[in-house]
């Protein structure tokens, strides 16, 4: 697992109700999900950033409620679909006109993963990038299995 960097406690700069509503307590586990509700919200996202390609755009979480299957998660679905984004921003130029495949989807939405602290310097990704893509790889190949279930 990569180094983590959470704060001790939550200081003013980092206490604001509105972003924490969104958000889980720095440190602790993001919750698993379903890796449908992570494709569904990808979807959207692509058709949204379609529409307006200058961004300046924001999903409220009500919306991502609605994107999402009844009582999914909407807070962990959304960012775990942000790590997945993020990882496929920075593989894409490498890689013109790919998506995720449903191996990632599936993997993004059980892979280990902490919710990070607002304001706080990350040093590196908050998972495991070279597991990432080896579960993605073994899911491709063996229909699902993990590492460990491989093992």
């Amino acid at each position: 697992m990569p180094e983590e960097n959470t704060p001790d406690m939550h200081t003013d700069e980092t206490n604001i109700p509105e972003l924490n509503a969104l958000i889980g307590k720095p440190g602790e586990a993001v919750p698993t999900v379903d890796a449908a509700d992570i494709k569904a919200l990808w979807k959207f996202q692509q058709e949204l950033a379609a529409q307006h390609p200058d961004g300046g755009v924001a999903i409220a979480i009500g919306v991502i409620n609605h994107i999402c299957s009844p009582g999914a998660d909407a807070r962990a679905v959304s960012y775990r679909a942000g790590m997945l984004g993020l990882l496929h921003n920075l593989i894409k130029p490498a890689f013109a006109g790919s998506e995720p495949t449903e191996s990632a989807f599936k993997v993004a939405a059980r892979m280990e993963l902490k919710w990070m602290g607002v304001g706080v310097v990350q040093n590196g990704l908050p998972f495991d990038v070279a597991r990432f893509f080896a579960e993605v790889h073994g899911e491709s190949m063996d229909g699902g299995a993990t590492t460990e279930q491989r093992s």
